[in-house]
């Protein structure tokens, strides 16, 4: 059984440029704070821009542990999405994999964007996956304010 977190925050610009901008940001910019236990992202090693489908990367955590991440649908302006998995360090213990998505809708003048996670819980992690929702989800908050700063700057 997979566990559905999501969290969502409007900015101010059209669904295309809001998408050409998300894709390719380099991930340590997006995730640059720790959450509780939810560390920020180190670095990658993708070699070119990402945005093609089946390209894929490490992403080294701060603190012990790593993903690698396989970009598996880019539906530009709507959405992309990417698979998480070969999870090592402390998530490790509660994830399998992840199927992560980010999603681009107009919304007045400008777009809601919205990510998500569908978690897969490791056999005998399903107790934990509300505490760890309630963590991701205030991540998330923190990551699109960054965004949303980002993309007004």
């Amino acid at each position: 059984m997979t566990n559905l977190l999501r969290a969502s925050r409007t900015v101010a610009l059209k669904p295309t440029s809001a998408f050409d901008a998300v894709l390719p940001m380099p991930l340590p910019e997006l995730f640059c704070h720790w959450y509780g236990p939810i560390p920020p992202v180190r670095s990658t090693n993708e070699r070119s821009t990402w945005g093609e489908v089946g390209q894929q990367r490490l992403v080294d955590l701060v603190g012990p542990g790593s993903m690698r991440e396989t970009l598996i649908l880019v539906d530009r302006p709507r959405e992309f999405a990417y698979q998480l998995g070969e999870i090592r360090g402390p998530m490790a213990a509660l994830i399998v994999g992840v199927t992560g998505r980010w999603m681009f809708a107009p919304e007045g003048t400008g777009t809601r964007i919205t990510w998500e996670w569908e978690v897969t819980p490791r056999s005998g992690a399903a107790a934990a996956m509300p505490i760890f929702g309630w963590l991701w989800r205030g991540y998330a908050v923190r990551a699109l304010r960054e965004l949303a700063s980002s993309l007004a700057a």
